[in-house]
């Protein structure tokens, strides 16, 4: 027979008694882990966004981020976090972003072709994952792709009440559709199920791109079905 463990100091009954069952019992602080870092992950783009827009440097978040602050707008709990910060600048301004992200703790960088500002002196200590990743407008991401990304004019740039410069939603969903990974697919439905992607938006895109949404409206579609 198992041995039943003592009731510690303080502990809560429901959590005594469903390990004395022998049922594993997560903390708070790890059920909440992922809301936690889209907060310092949204602190950060505030941050990075605030640091180039007083430099005068056009900018605009793109990614995951971007794509949850559109979403947010209609419907906070369709939100999904996101890992990264992507943030769409011109190649010509890397220069004096290098200096106006200085003072925050931000070094250049390059890691596996993909430019990024990596926080600490000591860069190559930081994780890339919390670094600035960079796309630069206006150039393919990788040669295959069908189009570059967008440029950045007044146009693409949208401010979004998190506090930091996004992308507007018909360049955003064009690089979804450019990339065409997984993640870039659920990206999409979720813009999709927000009815974020109009017609207008439709009609801008590349015949390409286009066939590439109505696929994914299909196979979102059955999928609903099953």
């Amino acid at each position: 027979m198992a041995k039943r463990r003592a009731r510690r100091v303080g502990e809560e009954p429901a959590t005594y008694a469903a390990e004395a069952a022998g049922i594993e019992v997560m903390p708070w602080s790890t059920l909440d882990a992922g809301e936690r870092y889209m907060e310092r992950l949204q602190a950060r783009a505030k941050a990075v966004s605030e640091a180039l827009q007083d430099a005068g440097i056009p900018h605009a978040v793109v990614g995951g981020l971007s794509v949850a602050a559109h979403v947010a707008k209609i419907d906070e709990s369709a939100v999904r976090n996101t890992r990264d910060l992507d943030i769409l600048l011109n190649r010509t301004d890397l220069k004096r972003a290098a200096e106006a992200l200085r003072p925050l703790g931000y070094t250049k960088r390059k890691v596996m072709g993909v430019t990024a500002f990596v926080p600490g002196a000591a860069a190559g200590r930081k994780r890339f994952a919390e670094g600035v990743h960079i796309v630069f407008a206006e150039e393919r991401v990788r040669p295959e792709y069908v189009c570059p990304a967008p440029a950045l004019t007044k146009d693409a740039i949208v401010r979004v009440q998190e506090g930091y410069a996004c992308l507007a939603i018909s360049d955003l969903v064009r690089m979804k559709l450019t990339s065409y990974r997984h993640k870039d697919i659920v990206h999409i439905q979720d813009l999709m199920d927000q009815r974020l992607i109009t017609k207008k938006v439709e009609t801008a895109l590349l015949p390409e791109l286009r066939d590439r949404l109505e696929q994914v409206k299909r196979d979102t579609e059955r999928e609903r079905l099953r």
